[in-house]
């Protein structure tokens, strides 16, 4: 039962948090929703800090398991790998109303420059995103099927134009810089 309390917060957490940031959002409305009380909160987590960085990393996990499966796919060659993936990307990261669902977008701004937990949980969990696609790009160029001269620095470079992307598209409410963003990592990786 214990668990299931600690879910539910970070559950109910991350759809909070998808909806109105982290900062502003005040601890006892993440209890409330969850029906919890602050010390069953407070048996879970230490802080604030540290449920937004268990629920960054467990964001991440998630996050990397998908690309994971995607990525594995035998029944697709190599660039329809990384098309399928971005495509699930821009069906699941932004709702049709604009709501972000990343939340790596969603967090950046609020605690990029910060030297806390959440601020090493965001950077360790992108540059693992980073490092599990640049594995991908150095094994489709080991295997002829990909030819990628730097598989670090496209990964890199096509996690910034996806994250940057949803960004804008949920800004301008215009869907069409996730399409440019496909285009263009379609064009990055063959």
């Amino acid at each position: 039962m214990a668990n299931n309390l600690r879910q539910t917060l970070l559950d109910v957490g991350f759809d909070l948090v998808s909806e109105q940031g982290f900062a502003g959002l005040g601890l006892m409305t993440i209890i409330n929703a969850a029906n919890a009380t602050k010390g069953s909160f407070y048996h879970h987590f230490k802080s604030k800090e540290n449920f937004g960085t268990i629920l960054l990393t467990n964001y991440f996990d998630d996050h990397l398991t998908t690309l994971n499966s995607f990525l594995s796919d035998d029944s697709l060659n190599y660039q329809e790998r990384v098309q399928a993936y971005f495509q699930h990307w821009t069906d699941e990261k932004l709702t049709e109303d604009f709501k972000i669902k990343c939340l790596v977008v969603k967090l950046s701004g609020e605690i990029s420059g910060e030297s806390g937990q959440m601020q090493s949980a965001l950077n360790e969990g992108a540059e693992q995103v980073i490092r599990r696609m640049e594995e991908f790009f150095v094994e489709g160029t080991s295997s002829g099927q990909l030819n990628i001269n730097n598989g670090y620095q496209t990964a890199r470079t096509i996690y910034s134009l996806w994250l940057g992307c949803t960004l804008l598209s949920a800004i301008q409410q215009d869907r069409t810089y996730l399409l440019n963003a496909m285009e263009e990592t379609l064009t990055l990786v063959k």
